[in-house]
């Protein structure tokens, strides 16, 4: 079981989500979405170009090489998630990464502001 302990995260001032993100849930999500593409989907007949947008994002997580958050609609597969046309299997990895990726509260915990600036409580994993 992932052990998680509460911390207080400052909020991007524009969007509202985390200007922090957990990188440990954020490494584990990316090598989980990795398996599951190196099992599931074949890069010969990958017509969503998920070998080519997501594995790219997932190895530059793993490498540290991106910097972080990076803002939900710069995410690969938007459309094809919001029409629903991506495995349900993937589907569901893929936005948990997205919501980690971004900094996106999964739950909204109590707000503090200190100094005119705005942070939430976030779990993140240990």
């Amino acid at each position: 079981m992932t052990s998680t302990k509460r911390k207080l995260v400052k909020l991007d001032g524009q969007t509202g989500d985390y200007a922090e993100v957990d990188k440990i849930r954020l490494k584990r999500e990316a090598r989980e979405l990795i398996e599951y593409i190196k099992k599931n989907i074949d890069p010969n007949k990958d017509e969503y170009g998920i070998w080519t947008s997501v594995v790219p994002l997932c190895q530059d997580v793993l490498a540290e090489k991106i910097p972080l958050p990076v803002s939900f609609f710069s995410l690969p597969l938007r459309y094809e998630s919001r029409e629903q046309l991506l495995e349900t299997g993937f589907d569901e990895l893929f936005s948990e990464f997205k919501l980690t990726i971004s900094g996106a509260a999964r739950e909204i915990l109590d707000e503090v502001v200190i100094d005119g600036v705005r942070y939430m409580y976030a779990d993140f994993e240990e």
